[in-house]
């Protein structure tokens, strides 16, 4: 069996929060609005004056702490007392992940409207659940994706470098995790779909990703932005859209999930510890030195985070922490491809990748890149 779920409508375009209220009128003239308070400040009093043009009522809340079940559910339940017939989520992953998921408790369609371009969460079905210390417990399935993503190519641009770096990895990361599992599935169609996605997406990102970050800093909403905010967003989640009955993953991921048990690493991007997890993919892959350092080039030139250190990971203890945890909770994805067994194997495999990027780079820390 295969699920396909996407958006009915994806937007793109400069200062689109200006007019958003006639593209959200279609799906509900009463809304639930959650949004991270920069998140809210970024977005401008512009946004709620042309609600109030188009006749939309709101009420807004301001998102706090981490996507739990707890705050998902007291979103839906504020939904419903107010009566609102749409959710609308303004952020990022976070937000985003929690405005999905109350949609899918109050029973609501949702809309999204991404303020950064770090993950693809304002289109993916599934939203991330964490519990209220800032880790992972479990990916939680929507019942659809978003009906409606408006992504305001200007403010996801003029967005601090870091968070279009990190998405650019994330997105490059669904082509590294997918392509190994075509060796074991060579004629899996919901596979093939998302790896031509996925390669679609990468080469894009790897011809004009670094080019069109620049641009955004200096205000330019060029055709390389427009690529790349569509690659983040709408490639990148179109890549998980298909869902087969077999699940075909890599390590990157998994790595992110249970990185967060490690208390320092809460202050990193998902993208770069995305990159340190496929850096630890391609040893535990028994890849070349060649291969390997050809990697670490092309995730060093988005200026993210490659070291344990630089994300907070300190000695063979915490990464053993990590090891078991993937193990225990995120192993069906990639075990098929006889990869990470053993906890000692992906021990190893993190500090092995660690070292080589600090010889690549001539450096023991890398931070402060962005």
């Amino acid at each position: 069996m295969i699920t396909i779920k996407t958006p009915i409508e994806y937007i793109n375009q400069p200062d689109i929060h200006l007019i958003a209220g006639r593209y959200i009128k279609k799906y509900g003239k009463n809304a639930l609005i959650i949004g991270s308070k920069t998140s809210l400040e970024v977005i401008g009093t512009a946004f709620f004056e042309n609600l109030k043009e188009e006749e939309i009522q709101y009420e807004v809340e301001t998102f706090l702490g981490y996507p739990t079940f707890v705050t998902m559910k007291a979103y839906a339940k504020k939904a419903e007392e107010r009566k609102a017939d749409v959710i609308i989520g303004i952020g990022g992953g976070k937000v985003c992940d929690t405005a999905k998921a109350a949609g899918t408790f109050a029973k609501l369609p949702v809309i999204t409207i991404p303020t950064i371009a770090a993950t693809c969460a304002s289109w993916a079905a599934v939203s991330i659940v964490y519990n209220e210390k800032g880790q992972v417990e479990v990916p939680f399935s929507n019942d659809n994706s978003p009906v409606l993503l408006l992504a305001d190519t200007k403010i996801i641009a003029q967005a601090p470098s870091k968070y279009m770096y990190a998405g650019i990895v994330d997105t490059l990361a669904k082509w590294y995790e997918t392509i190994p599992n075509l060796t074991i599935a060579p004629k899996d169609t919901t596979l093939s779909i998302s790896l031509y996605g996925a390669k679609l997406a990468f080469d894009s990102l790897l011809k004009q990703g670094k080019q069109a970050v620049l641009d955004g800093q200096q205000g330019l909403v060029t055709k390389e932005v427009f690529d790349t905010i569509d690659a983040i967003l709408y490639l990148a989640g179109f890549v998980g859209s298909f869902q087969g009955d077999t699940f075909y993953g890599g390590f990157a991921h998994p790595f992110y999930n249970s990185s967060t048990l490690i208390s320092k690493t809460m202050g990193r991007l998902h993208g770069e510890k995305v990159s340190i997890g496929l850096l630890a993919q391609y040893i535990l892959e028994k890849r070349s030195d060649e291969e390997i350092r050809e990697l670490i080039h092309v995730l060093d030139k988005f200026h993210l985070a490659l070291t344990l250190e630089e994300i907070g990971i300190q000695n063979e203890e915490e990464t053993r922490i990590i090891a078991k945890d993937i193990l225990k909770r995120f192993s069906n994805g990639y075990k098929q491809l006889s990869i990470a067994q053993t906890e000692n194997e992906i021990v190893k495999a993190l500090w092995q990748a660690d070292a080589i990027v600090k010889q690549t780079l001539k450096t023991k820390v890398l931070a402060g890149r962005y």
